[in-house]
């Protein structure tokens, strides 16, 4: 009976409301909790059956003894193209724990064709490269220290201004290289810049290029790979006047030999003081390549030295005296005849010095002969 009553009571219908509902929230709690399971794993598998496509440009490395051998010819990066599961593509383009090289350690000396291998990739994925091959020339290495010139464009410094000696962050550098490159090693330069009208210090990171005689570059490393160059410009009011001095340029005619003279004996220089305090003469080198006859030329004459902007005058004439070099084996048998000669000519001019000694001597004697009897007859007078 107190059952029966229980049921009927408000008390009893809210505690069977709450036990409902609780038992309803478990039971669409546990629905939605196997469908995220669900849900999660189809992802998983998605991107792991997904495929996906990737390109990169990767560095390539050499496997090489960098010691002995110095190498050309290989291009800096490969091209890589990678497909595969989705997942598996997106963690190496993340790490990029992989690598991409040339083995050359058991190649000697000489142009090899290699093919390229790769390292660092999961076997589920496609790797393409491209060169799959590449050509490369191994030669002996070879390093040498070179000083750098500095060059510029004197025309876009402004009228009256003259540039004095650049200075520079470092003065050598350390070239390598085959050794075929680095015994054709003639200048590395370091190209300045200017802008137009420059008339104020200009100063400039500057790469460096290493270059033959003929000018052409090199393929060589450079350590450092730039400098700091910084150029003084400053106005030119000093003047002063020096001698010149001509000498011969560029080899002549085998068997030629040659004299430089011209009318002009003093040129007048206008630069910087400082620099002007530092030259006595104007050094002005002549080309005779291929005179084989006297004859004229006219030299230009322009600034050589830092801190000089002009020379007055501007250009000169000279003359170029040609004459023929004396065998060497007219000159040996030319030495006895000349010695013979020698010999002759003295001893004549001994038998002469001796002739005149006697004859001297002779004289004396009569002299001092006459002399005596001249006392003797004042003495017999007296």
């Amino acid at each position: 009976m107190k059952f029966d009553k229980l049921l009927g009571t408000k008390n009893m219908y809210r505690l069977l409301s709450l036990f409902f509902a609780l038992l309803l929230f478990f039971y669409v709690s546990y629905q939605r909790l196997g469908t995220t399971r669900v849900s999660d794993k189809e992802v998983a598998n998605s991107k792991l059956t997904t495929t996906k496509t990737l390109s990169l440009k990767v560095p390539l490395t050499l496997n090489v003894d960098n010691s002995k051998y110095y190498v050309t010819g290989y291009p800096e990066e490969v091209k890589v193209d990678i497909s595969g599961p989705s997942a598996l593509v997106t963690t190496l383009d993340n790490t990029r724990n992989f690598e991409v090289y040339a083995d050359l350690s058991d190649l000697k000396s000489g142009t090899h064709t290699v093919r390229l291998k790769t390292s660092g990739f999961n076997k589920e994925l496609s790797v393409a490269l491209s060169p799959e091959k590449i050509k490369v020339k191994i030669a002996p290495k070879k390093t040498a220290k070179m000083p750098i010139q500095v060059r510029y464009d004197t025309s876009l410094i402004q009228n009256g201004y003259v540039a004095g000696s650049p200075s520079l962050s470092t003065q050598t550098v350390d070239v390598t290289g085959a050794k075929a490159d680095i015994d054709k090693l003639d200048s590395v330069v370091a190209n300045l810049n200017l802008p137009e009208n420059s008339h104020g210090d200009y100063g400039r990171t500057v790469l460096l290029q290493a270059l033959d005689k003929e000018g052409h570059a090199l393929p060589v490393s450079l350590s450092p790979e730039t400098v700091k160059v910084n150029l003084p410009i400053s106005q030119a009011t000093a003047t002063k006047e020096v001698k010149l001095e001509l000498v011969t340029e560029n080899n002549g005619v085998p068997g030629k030999t040659y004299q430089l003279s011209t009318e002009i004996k003093t040129v007048k220089l206008r630069g910087t003081k400082s620099a002007l305090d530092k030259l006595n003469s104007l050094r002005v080198p002549v080309s005779v390549t291929g005179v084989n006859e006297s004859t004229t030329k006219t030299v230009s004459l322009s600034p050589t030295k830092a801190g000089v902007a002009s020379v007055t005058p501007a250009s000169i004439v000279v003359q170029i005296t040609v004459d023929d070099e004396q065998d060497q084996d007219s000159l040996e048998r030319a030495l006895p005849t000349s010695s013979s000669s020698s010999k002759v000519a003295e001893s004549t001019s001994s038998s002469q010095q001796s002739s005149t000694d006697e004859l001297k001597n002779d004289t004396s004697e009569t002299s001092s002969a006459t002399s005596g009897s001249e006392v003797s007859s004042d003495r017999t007078t007296n």
